[in-house]
């Protein structure tokens, strides 16, 4: 059974209920429940996407050439779905793209600087993803990238650890969302999410400094890594003289962020 179908399942007998309940005069008025319905069919959808990961099938492909881009920025748009983004792209191609679903995608050469922006294509609701697996994007280790992910109720995967990624910019609604940041080079990760979990990994012996502003989110940092200082925030004793380094800049609300 496709996972849609029991969305709209369940939608569909909720709906009935309480237009049954209408009718019947228990129910003045089924459309100040709307909110709150949708906010639980969200939800229950977010939690059986922890349970129920799809296997990933054969679907649509698409490369996009490297040609004589010395960097690159790639914008990934999305409602929502299951998201991997990692390296292993050949060499020459500075992004290969997989999915169960099709993908819109433009890119565009401006002097050495290529820029690409990938949407999420059709499929039977926006924020349901893909139908039968995950949006899959490999990225280059040939040039340095600047990252951008735009996404809501999704499950995230971002593996930066072998590539050259100076900015990674993430912004996101209710998702769960792992990133592991480059083992080389300075990188910066600016994050604003909505009611998310965030978890940012830090490979071993870099340092790192990290900067939250949140409102009713719960953070853990690993202290014996990154202590706080004085003013606040979280900061590795070496930062500051170190070429290869982390900075991770939080915004988030009603979450929880970890960075170890």
């Amino acid at each position: 059974m496709r996972r849609h179908s029991i969305f709209w399942g369940v939608a569909l007998i909720i709906a009935g209920v309480l237009l049954w309940l209408q009718v019947e005069g228990i129910v003045q008025n089924v459309f100040r429940f709307f909110w709150p319905v949708a906010l639980i069919l969200v939800g229950g959808w977010i939690i059986l996407n922890v349970f129920w990961k799809p296997e990933i099938t054969d679907g649509e492909t698409f490369t996009v050439p490297l040609g004589a881009a010395k960097n690159a920025g790639v914008k990934f748009s999305h409602g929502a779905g299951q998201i991997f983004i990692g390296g292993g792209a050949a060499a020459g191609v500075a992004l290969l793209g997989s999915s169960a679903v099709g993908m819109n995608h433009h890119s565009h050469l401006n002097g050495d600087r290529l820029d690409v922006h990938v949407e999420a294509g059709p499929s039977f609701f926006p924020f349901l993803g893909p139908e039968g697996g995950v949006w899959r994007f490999q990225l280059t280790p040939e040039i340095p990238l600047d990252l951008t992910v735009e996404a809501g109720a999704s499950q995230i995967d971002i593996d930066l650890k072998d590539l050259m990624v100076p900015h990674i910019a993430l912004k996101t609604g209710a998702s769960n969302t792992n990133v592991t940041m480059p083992a080389h080079g300075a990188s910066i990760l600016d994050v604003e999410a909505g009611a998310a979990s965030i978890n940012v990994r830090v490979p071993e012996n870099l340092p790192a400094r990290v900067r939250a502003e949140q409102g009713v989110s719960s953070i853990n940092v690993d202290t014996n890594r990154f202590p706080r200082s004085a003013s606040g925030f979280y900061q590795s004793p070496n930062f500051d003289t170190s070429a290869d380094r982390v900075e991770v800049n939080i915004k988030a609300g009603l979450g929880s962020i970890s960075v170890k």
